[in-house]
This record gives structure tokens, C-alpha cells and sequence, in this order.
């Protein structure tokens, strides 16, 4: 999908129009410093319209300023999964309502960052209750730093916490069972799938973005090699008529996610290779292992700099905690 096909799906929007003037020529080629991306996507997000779109019978997608949300009608009220922005709440709530136009009975988050787990406490007071890792609850609780982009999160309010926490968990809605599983450290330290069985879609969150670079935030503990270890058990969980919804970007097939596991598969091993050979993480980016990558997959948040700075980064700190 080209730039201007970002422009009408998911968060690719945010991304997108946040580094479009370099990608045209109108700054640096290539600056790998992802941070000062933040500022503008949060710019835009103030203007991407909230969109409803059924995706199968009794399940919703709503799309725009945040993460995907997925909203399943069943007989007690609506299950949600994910809330996102927090300056985009009412909006969302609002929109969720309309996909289902059921009250609210819970909230499951995928992670704490805050396009996914943002309107939180609006949707508490809306009568969820929410539901997440041990670890996203922590994280929520806490304040927080994400080093490459240089951004504090500041805690959330206690309504805004999950009151369920869970590494398994299998719930049922009316004639629908989700399925609720944790993966090791991948994007986070508490990134969780959730599986409508009877429906065959799976919600990924952040562990997927289909069709460009994804964030991999190594200040949850997140890594390269945990993303690649995650598509593998969420491929397991695929058959050839999986409704995939990423964390960003379009409604995905098994193909889809094959071709993304190939990608972070193929960068790991590359960063691997470079850190067995002691390169700093400027050498790393300057050695540019995501040439032959970045034309397929250089197309939403970062650009092939910034996604081995992001990449080699978690890296290194992995195999440094490990003792490697």
C-alpha cells in the first residue's frame, strides 16, 4: 500500500502524515531519531475522523485516530477490545455505542500504551469492566518513559486501571468464545491476543501492523526476537479464512502476517549478525540492514533508520539483561 493509502486506514493515517514531508524531500532522507515524530502524530490525530465498519456478523471495527478497536455484540452488552486515544474518548465511546448500540459490559486491553489503552477511564465510567496483563496494569499504575521517543507518560487514574488481570483466560459472550493469551516480552512486557474462536478473528494489537515497520518499545522490555516469536504463535492460531485485525493498518489475512514474520525474521537476524560483531547502534543504522526491506515496508511510522534504531535497540538490551 503506497503512502496515500495510509491516508484512509487505521493510525497508518497518524504516521503518515507526520513524516510525509520527508519522505517528499522536504527535510533529512533518513533521520533515524524517531522521536520528534511524536509531536506531529499527535497533531494529526486530532483531526483523523473515527470510522464503524461491520467486519463480520455481530463484530465491529472502529478505525482512525488510535489503535484498531474491535466491538463484539453479544446477549450481556458489548466486549470491546481496546480504547484508544485519551483526548479522542467521548468520540470513541460514542462511536463504539454506535457499532453495537448495547451498553458496555468490558473493556480488554491489549497494552497500556495510549492509542490503544487512552480512553480507559471513559469507558469505565461507561460501566466496562477492564481487563488486561498484570504487567499492563502496572504500567498503566506507573509513570512512564519510552526513551526513543523521549515521552513521559504520566499514570493513569485508578478508574482508568484494569480491574482483571490474567495471562489466560477464556470468556464466553452468547454463542462466542474468546480467548484471552500473553505472549513473552514482544512489543511489551503485557501484550495480550484475543481470539473470537466462533467468529475466527483475531485482535493482535500492536504485536502486528500490517504493511509497515511496527513500534517495538524497548522500555517495556519489548524485542525483535519476542516479535517474531509472537507472529509465530499467532500464525498457530490461523487458518486460510482468519480475519486478522492488527494493532494499525488494514484487516489482514494469514498471508499477510507470513510476509510480516519473513520481514522481522529477516531484521533480527541481520541486527544479530551486527551485534555479534560489537557494532555500536550508529554503526548498525549507518550499515543500513533494511535496504532491500524499506520500499515494501517503509510506508507508515519510520522509516528503515528508525526501525533499526528502534529494533537494534530492544536488541541489545535483551541479550544484555540475558547475560548474552
Amino acid at each position: 500500500m503506497n503512502r496515500r493509502g495510509w491516508m484512509r486506514v487505521g493510525l497508518g493515517t497518524a504516521g503518515a502524515l507526520a513524516i510525509a514531508g520527508r519522505v517528499r524531500g522536504d527535510g533529512p532522507p533518513d533521520d533515524s531519531d524517531p522521536a520528534p515524530l511524536v509531536q506531529g502524530m499527535l497533531a494529526a490525530t486530532a483531526k483523523t475522523p473515527i470510522e464503524v465498519k461491520p467486519l463480520v456478523d455481530g463484530i465491529h471495527l472502529v478505525q482512525g485516530p488510535g489503535g484498531n478497536i474491535a466491538v463484539l455484540d453479544g446477549p450481556d452488552g458489548l466486549t470491546v477490545v481496546d480504547a484508544g486515544l485519551p483526548h479522542r474518548a467521548a468520540e470513541t465511546l460514542d462511536a463504539v455505542k454506535r457499532a453495537g448500540g448495547k451498553p458496555i459490559a468490558r473493556l480488554i486491553d491489549t497494552h497500556w500504551h495510549f492509542d490503544h489503552a487512552g480512553g480507559n477511564e471513559a469507558f469505565a465510567r461507561a460501566g466496562a469492566t477492564i481487563l488486561a496483563t498484570a504487567a499492563t496494569r502496572r504500567r498503566l499504575a506507573e509513570d512512564q518513559y519510552t526513551e526513543v521517543f523521549k515521552m513521559k507518560s504520566p499514570a493513569s487514574p485508578p478508574a482508568a486501571l484494569p480491574v482483571v488481570t490474567l495471562d489466560e483466560a477464556e470468556l464466553h459472550a452468547g454463542p462466542e468464545t474468546l480467548r484471552l493469551m500473553s505472549v513473552p516480552p514482544a512489543h511489551t512486557d503485557g501484550d495480550l491476543v484475543v481470539h473470537f474462536t466462533k467468529h475466527d478473528v483475531i485482535h493482535t494489537g500492536d504485536l502486528y501492523s500490517n504493511g509497515f515497520y511496527p513500534n517495538i518499545d524497548s522500555s517495556s522490555l519489548g524485542w525483535i526476537g519476542g516479535m517474531v516469536a509472537a507472529a509465530d504463535r499467532l500464525l498457530k492460531l490461523t487458518g486460510p479464512s482468519t480475519r486478522i485485525i492488527p494493532g494499525h493498518g488494514p484487516v489482514a489475512t494469514r498471508e499477510d502476517l507470513a510476509r510480516y514474520r519473513a520481514m522481522l525474521a529477516t531484521v533480527h537476524d541481520r541486527l544479530a549478525r551486527l551485534h555479534d560483531a560489537g557494532k555500536t547502534l550508529r554503526e548498525a543504522i549507518d550499515a543500513r540492514p533494511t535496504a532491500d526491506l524499506d520500499p515494501t515496508w517503509a510506508h507508515g511510522f519510520f522509516t528503515g533508520g528508525m526501525f533499526t534504531r528502534i529494533a537494534y535497540d530492544g536488541l541489545v538490551k535483551h541479550r544484555t539483561s540475558a547475560g548474552k
